[in-house]
């Protein structure tokens, strides 16, 4: 009690922390007043929401595996907002690049027969290709002054409609619902690593991920470049780095991250190529980013934070009919509105500030 007493509230870090987590305290209370209107029970199934995942082993894997795409949207996403970029291309990007993975793993003449490397290419190809199709909107703002928002946007509606040409004309096989693909190859599918739960090598890469985007991003000239130029968009060329080339860098590991995360998700849970829409994942990345702001350990407690109310939700909806995915979305709403909000606690701030100063004064 006596450390909180000492933290000064007023100063940026602690109040965005404090931000945040009036942020998620006002989300899931009004997710428990949404079910006194849905709900014969809502207490006990406010409680259950929060803590199915806690009541088996294989419930909390759940958690964890859903964590994976929204680990790497997240990261992808902060890469834009630390430079002042507003691209919301992930979203497209995963859907792509799943169908270039789904292109390897279904192929046996592009496979050796190696797990690691039946694996790895898939995942590296897609994370390649992500990173050239990331370069269009990139390039259409230097050169054009664009919309980069706009233009990623209509990105999604073109990569999903490419894609589901290709899936529904060169992938799909007979006697399947839906246009789906072949299964996968066996040694292309990332391994279990924790039995009796669904929790893959997935999970490994995505800390790898979010260690290497630290790096990058504090400890290396590069990252000091990205998180001031964020600040200031003449930086680049005062640090020695023209601004194209900070904006290549950038747009090119966004969607290296978006394709390769998309090749991960793929290969860890799914057994063959099904996707009949766009992930979801543009926006979810941006809410990522801004939970966490836009800190790459920040993006990890928020990717875990949201995937572990959407698996209690997905988990319940089996045996409870009030409880789906479709709640968990008035949660993020509220999150995002909340979060991205300039007004938020501003005025109690600005009342304490009043009172320090008039304290100091005195």
């Amino acid at each position: 009690m006596k450390f909180l007493k000492n933290i000064k509230w007023t100063d940026e870090k602690p109040f965005s922390f404090l931000q945040l987590v009036s942020s998620i305290a006002a989300a899931l209370f009004i997710t428990l007043l949404v079910l006194f209107f849905v709900s014969a029970n809502p207490i006990g199934d406010f409680i259950s929401l929060l803590t199915y995942p806690l009541q088996g082993k294989f419930y909390f894997g759940y958690v964890l595996v859903k964590m994976v795409p929204l680990t790497f949207a997240g990261l992808a996403t902060l890469l834009y907002f630390k430079t002042g970029f507003f691209n919301l291309s992930t979203e497209g990007i995963f859907y792509i690049c799943g169908v270039v993975c789904t292109i390897f793993a279904v192929n046996t003449n592009f496979q050796t027969g190696n797990g690691f490397i039946d694996s790895a290419i898939p995942i590296l190809i897609s994370g390649l290709v992500g990173g050239l199709i990331a370069l269009g909107p990139g390039l259409l703002n230097a050169k054009y002054k664009t919309d980069e928002l706009v233009i990623s946007l209509m990105l999604n509606s073109i990569l999903f409609g490419i894609g589901f040409y290709i899936v529904k004309t060169f992938l799909a096989v007979e006697g399947v619902s839906g246009n789906a693909s072949a299964p996968f190859s066996e040694s292309s599918k990332l391994v279990n690593i924790i039995s009796g739960t669904q929790v893959h090598s997935g999970f490994i890469l995505m800390i790898i991920a979010v260690v290497a985007m630290y790096i990058l991003l504090y400890k290396t000239k590069l990252g000091y470049t990205i998180r001031m130029a964020g600040f200031n968009k003449n930086f680049a060329k005062y640090s020695g780095m023209s601004a194209f080339t900070l904006l290549i860098a950038v747009h090119f590991l966004a969607g290296f991250l978006g394709g390769a995360g998309s090749a991960i998700e793929l290969l860890g849970i799914y057994k063959r190529f099904s996707w009949a829409t766009l992930p979801g994942l543009g926006f979810t990345g941006a809410l990522m980013a801004m939970l966490g702001k836009n800190h790459p350990l920040g993006v990890l407690v928020a990717a875990f934070g949201i995937s572990y109310l959407r698996a209690s939700a997905q988990l319940l909806a089996n045996s409870n009919p009030v409880i789906d995915v479709k709640l968990i979305s008035v949660v993020e709403v509220i999150l995002t509105l909340l979060i991205s909000s300039q007004y938020f606690l501003r005025a109690w701030r600005n009342k304490r500030l009043i009172k320090e100063e008039i304290s100091n004064e005195q």
